[in-house]
């Protein structure tokens, strides 16, 4: 497994790091913060679709904002792969909320790491705790326990005992935990590095790779780029599947000469793989900082009304609740009257309407505060090319 992490930052990745803590800067920039919390939610489900698509799960947007609302397919396969994203999502906010509660977490931990894994299964049902081989067979994934039994990951064969195992998840910790390293430069490189090596350990029976990608996310907001979880790296993953691949792999390979490090495995091809790790994280960032921005955003949310309008899909006075909410974000929902010069039953109706139609949410049951929401219908004309 060694080396860890490259022994220095080549230019390429030193513009790169420099470019997305320019892009990052401005990525907030202008958005009511509790509509930039709405679009937070709606990348929670973005990310799942995402990561969940690269297991071979076809579950489409709308089937997950179905399983949100507890509405499952009658087929029972479709059924699980609903299942799949509420256990990702549901696992993604409480890591979060745990960063936030814990600042001395160590996310690189064995612990952070079986804890990931056993929250993610636990939300399944047992016939999904089971691992099929290529052969058909089956055995138990044992949901937050380190692997006992040999691998294969492609051409790569990781460390087949559980005590190697557990050493190697130890160096990993040590050398590339954000807390053991002072240089933020080197944290970005540690940040690409870790997601390539905790692969390469495959310490799990399954669900090594939405591990990895969860535990991407926690790197990334505990070097301060994704605060508000506004970007998703699996995103490009998924969408330069072959050149992930590729990437992975190449990093598996070993040391070529004297000139390429001084571990066992290569330390150039595993700085080729931080330059597309974090490459890739610019492009999403820059993507994002893109379609974030305030007037950019504002066009395309209220051409998403007009067309709501014409199809008339929602009535006049959702539409107005729906502009206001841009704006200000968050209403009492007594506000909604007033902002339609309406009677009270009349007000009632309408968040009704709207509440039925999933555009706002409710903060508490009843006389909650309301909030914008963004539906599978609006993100293709408010955030295209999300999918």
């Amino acid at each position: 497994m060694f080396p860890l992490i490259p022994s220095k930052i080549t230019q390429n990745l030193s513009d790169i790091i420099v470019k997305i803590q320019d892009e990052t800067r401005s990525l907030e920039g202008g958005i009511n913060p509790f509509v930039l919390e709405s679009i937070e939610n709606l990348m929670l489900l973005i990310n799942s679709y995402y990561t969940n698509s690269m297991e071979g799960n076809p579950s489409k947007l709308s089937d997950i904002e179905n399983a949100e609302k507890n509405v499952f397919s009658s087929n029972k396969e479709m059924r699980n792969y609903q299942l799949e994203h509420i256990a990702h999502i549901e696992v993604q906010k409480l890591m979060m909320s745990r960063l936030k509660d814990e600042p001395d977490l160590d996310i690189t931990s064995v612990e952070f790491l079986c804890w990931l894994h056993l929250e993610f299964y636990k939300r399944l049902p047992e016939e999904m705790h089971y691992v099929k081989t290529t052969s058909g067979k089956e055995f138990p994934a044992c949901p937050g326990k380190l692997r006992d039994r040999q691998a294969e990951v492609g051409r790569h064969i990781p460390p087949e005992e559980e005590p190697d195992i557990l050493r190697l998840l130890e160096q990993f910790s040590k050398k590339l935990s954000p807390k053991n390293i002072g240089d933020y430069h080197m944290k970005f490189l540690a940040f690409a590095s870790s997601h390539h090596r905790l692969l390469w350990i495959h310490p799990f029976r399954d669900g090594n790779g939405r591990v990895a990608r969860l535990f991407s996310i926690a790197y990334s907001n505990c070097i301060g780029i994704s605060k508000h979880n506004l970007w998703t790296v699996t995103r490009a993953f998924a969408r330069t599947r072959d050149k992930y691949d590729f990437y992975l792999a190449l990093a598996d390979e070993k040391r070529r000469n004297d000139l390429d490090g001084r571990g066992p495995l290569s330390e150039e091809n595993l700085i080729k793989f931080c330059e597309y790790f974090l490459s890739q994280c610019l492009d999403q960032i820059q993507y994002m900082n893109e379609l974030l921005n305030c007037k950019n955003l504002e066009k395309r949310f209220f051409h998403e009304l007009n067309i709501v309008r014409e199809e008339k899909t929602l009535s006049k006075g959702a539409i107005e609740v729906l502009h206001f909410l841009f704006f200000k974000g968050e209403i009492e929902r007594g506000e909604v009257q007033k902002i339609c010069k309406i009677k009270p039953r009349r007000a009632t109706e309408i968040i009704k309407e709207l509440l039925d139609k999933g555009r706002i949410l409710t903060l508490f049951p009843r006389r909650g505060r309301l909030r914008l929401r963004f539906t599978t219908d609006s993100v293709k004309i408010v955030f295209p090319e999300l999918l």
